[in-house]
């Protein structure tokens, strides 16, 4: 499997993000699982380590998982004993993001997403200057 590309403009690791957010939404991933490692992820969707490690850090920024190192990241547990005040299992709870930093993860997103519209612009705009150029010297040498 690849990530759409051609049809949605959007960063790829946006793309791997919102493809393991759906996976934690529809229930596919739980409270406590591990996703799939790196190296799957990369595997899977033909993308560069950088690439799932910003994606992972996009879903960890919205409080979605959290990692252990060298073990690998996790679905994040919500809910937590009342009397300990920890998940099943003994880990503790992260807190939650705070809507502001829902906000400040929502807006760094769209920049992101911004830039490389900028960088497709960019190709697009020196594509036209070459063929312009070629188009004038065409027309200089018929002349």
């Amino acid at each position: 499997m690849t990530l759409p590309l051609d049809r949605d403009h959007r960063p790829p690791y946006v793309q791997v993000a919102e493809y393991l957010r759906r996976q934690i939404e529809s229930g596919q991933l739980g409270p406590g699982d591990k996703l799939p490692s790196s190296r799957e992820l990369q595997e899977k969707f033909g993308i560069a380590s950088a690439t799932v490690q910003n994606a992972l850090r996009a879903l960890k920024t919205e409080g979605l998982i959290y990692s252990v190192s060298g073990r690998g990241s996790f679905v994040r547990r919500r809910e937590a004993d009342p009397e300990s005040g920890q998940a099943e299992g003994g880990a503790s709870i992260d807190t939650p993001p705070t809507p502001a930093d829902d906000r400040y993860f929502r807006l760094a997103m769209e920049v992101e997403e911004l830039k490389h519209d900028m960088t497709i612009m960019r190709t697009t705009i020196q594509n036209l200057l070459e063929l312009t150029q070629q188009m004038a010297k065409r027309i200089d040498a018929q002349a």
